[in-house]
């Protein structure tokens, strides 16, 4: 997936496992994605598109961690529900649940 610009958001669905993975910029966490908007592409079909989210953020980390604690709340919405992916206006990656 691309970057979400500065200032901007994306609405996303998870489609899949969330993995910790190791890349040439050193650790990251992944995670399967569909994508439903996106500021960084002209046009999205209305399904949706499938990409991979892989970040280093604290948003990514978080999630990561809470979903390996197995919280029953958070593993449902995860598997089931919308997210905005937000970017502050310094660069800064938040998980919203929609």
């Amino acid at each position: 997936m691309r970057e979400v610009p500065p200032g901007q958001s994306a609405m996303i669905k998870f489609n899949g496992k969330a993995e910790k993975v190791e890349t040439e910029w050193g650790d990251k966490y992944s995670y399967q994605i569909l994508i439903l908007s996106h500021p960084s592409y002209e046009s999205i079909p209305k399904q949706g598109m499938e990409s991979v989210w892989q970040s280093k953020s604290q948003a990514a980390e978080n999630l990561f961690t809470a979903l390996s604690q197995g919280i029953k709340e958070l593993t449902k919405a995860f598997e089931k529900e919308e997210w905005e992916l937000i970017r502050s206006p310094e660069g800064t990656y938040f998980l919203q649940q929609v």
